[in-house]
């Protein structure tokens, strides 16, 4: 009886071993995917070179406006309507582009490709366009916005892919300057090509760089829909491989150690519409169409504008000073997305010493207060230095000011929406895409009368009001929107 009661006090050595070494591996934390860092740095420049066609074919075409109404004998107004269709489209087709690129029947690799495919075509057409086509360069701009539109979205979903939500702030941060960059170096290099080398030149630059980027994508870019390749480590099927397989080499085959593809959802064409029916999503599109929207009219007017209050600077010079947008953008798009990651580990280390679980709406929106309120300073100040003519070096460092905003909010935005809707990343973007398209159309259609109307000043004034009244809605999702997170999981 002292046997067996010290047998049952004392296990063996080796239950104790097993016992331990279960314990320590179930404190190991598993990779969110198999790529190194390095990897998804280069994965995600190759998806943010892509997401920048979009804005660069929009806005390279700007400058030649006069141009081309020139040659095919017609008015601005008619041309106009060329970018009107191109922006109603831009906002649309990624409804149909971001369905399939989160079916696990395509992916994200193949819809990368077909989009910048379309966009090399349509650069072709638009090229060799005749002066008396006008319904066919009218068609053609429609062609192109499909092809080049939903790109922006896609490099979203990858991001959700391959990054977990604590290093998703500075991937996804990165992946919008290549966004936001389009607008502002598109109008410089479209001034420049129009002015030198006629109209048709801008289409063949397109053409060079969108067939180069196909390329890139091409050769390097693998698939990461994790209901495809799970982590990264279960080979996509043959045709979705990149032909130099770099990222992920040497990697185990993750059907050896029993991984399969995450549950896939039921996509459809229409996925991203069901989005709209959540309280907290309309709210935080809202808020980044109308964020989106000022730096919309600030880049639109910037050209009469500066014309006006500067009638010594040539229109050389007025394309270089879309520059300081683009220097927002390099500064905005990193800082948020790296205090995303810092907000995003705090809550963790919290999280680790209290419980609980990490507050999702808190740790995306606590730097929001300092974006809006700097926004909505510098949009009315922006208004009233054009208005008065103050220094153009002022003027610009609003301007890098507003856009560095603009980049800010759009990442934190993007990345809340990422958290609440994983495994749907390319239907977020798809939505988040056709809600600031759409509101941004429709503002940019008036902008210019209300400019004229009330003047500079007071158009930035009232501008600056509505950003004032929209910051309220932001401060309702931080507060409610974990509420309405946790019901839509309970249903």
């Amino acid at each position: 009886m002292l046997q067996e009661k010290s047998f049952n006090a004392a296990p063996p050595a080796e239950s104790t071993a097993a016992l331990e070494a279960a314990s320590t591996a179930s404190t190991i934390e598993v990779p969110y995917s198999v790529y190194q860092p390095w990897e998804k740095w280069l994965i995600v420049v190759l998806t943010s070179l892509a997401a920048m066609f979009s804005p660069l074919s929009s806005n390279v075409y700007f400058p030649a406006i006069p141009v081309i109404a020139t040659a095919f004998n017609t008015s601005i107004e008619r041309i106009n309507i060329t970018v009107t269709v191109y922006m109603l489209l831009q906002g649309l087709s990624p409804a149909l582009w971001s369905g399939m690129a989160d079916s696990p029947r395509c992916g994200r690799r193949p819809v990368y490709l077909a989009c910048l495919g379309l966009l090399s075509l349509s650069c072709v057409g638009l090229a060799l366009t005749p002066e008396n086509a006008y319904w066919l360069l009218l068609l053609l701009r429609c062609v192109q916005a499909a092809g080049c539109a939903s790109v922006i979205a896609l490099s979203s979903g990858t991001i959700m892919d391959i990054a977990a939500s604590g290093e998703r702030g500075i991937f996804l941060g990165l992946s919008g300057l290549g966004a936001m960059f389009g607008p502002c170096i598109g109008p410089v290099i479209g001034g420049v090509l129009a002015g030198r080398y006629g109209w048709r030149a801008i289409f063949w630059f397109l053409l060079a760089a969108s067939a180069l980027c196909f390329l890139l994508e091409l050769l390097f870019l693998p698939e990461t829909l994790r209901a495809i390749v799970g982590d990264g480590s279960i080979p996509a099927p043959k045709w979705g491989r990149p032909l130099l397989p770099i990222l992920g080499r040497g990697r185990r085959d993750g059907r050896e150690d029993g991984k399969l593809p995450e549950p896939a959802r039921k996509n459809g064409p229409l996925d991203f519409v069901r989005l709209f029916g959540n309280v907290d999503v309309c709210l935080i599109l809202w808020t980044n169409a109308v964020s989106f929207t000022m730096f919309y009219c600030i880049q639109t007017t910037l050209s009469p504008l500066f014309l006006a209050a500067y009638p010594f600077l040539t229109e050389t010079e007025i394309g270089l000073c879309y520059l300081a947008s683009g220097a927002g953008c390099i500064l905005g798009a990193p800082l948020s997305g790296r205090l995303l990651d810092i907000a995003w580990a705090r809550e963790e280390r919290l999280v680790k010493r209290d419980g609980g679980q990490v507050r999702v709406e808190h740790a995306r929106l606590s730097s929001s207060p300092i974006y809006w309120g700097i926004y909505v300073v510098v949009l009315i100040a922006y208004g009233w230095c054009v208005e008065t003519g103050v220094s153009v070096a002022v003027t610009l460092v609003l301007q890098f000011l507003a856009t560095c905003m603009t980049m800010c909010i759009f990442t934190v935005n993007q990345t809340l929406l990422m958290d609440l809707f994983p495994g749907r990343g390319s239907s977020v973007g798809a939505a988040n895409n056709i809600a600031r398209c759409l509101l941004g159309a429709v503002v940019i259609s008036i902008i210019d009368f209300v400019r004229l109307a009330i003047g500079p000043g007071w158009t930035f004034t009232a501008l600056g009001l509505w950003s004032l009244l929209t910051y309220p809605l932001v401060v309702v999702e931080w507060k409610y929107g974990s509420r309405w997170a946790a019901q839509r999981k309970s249903g």
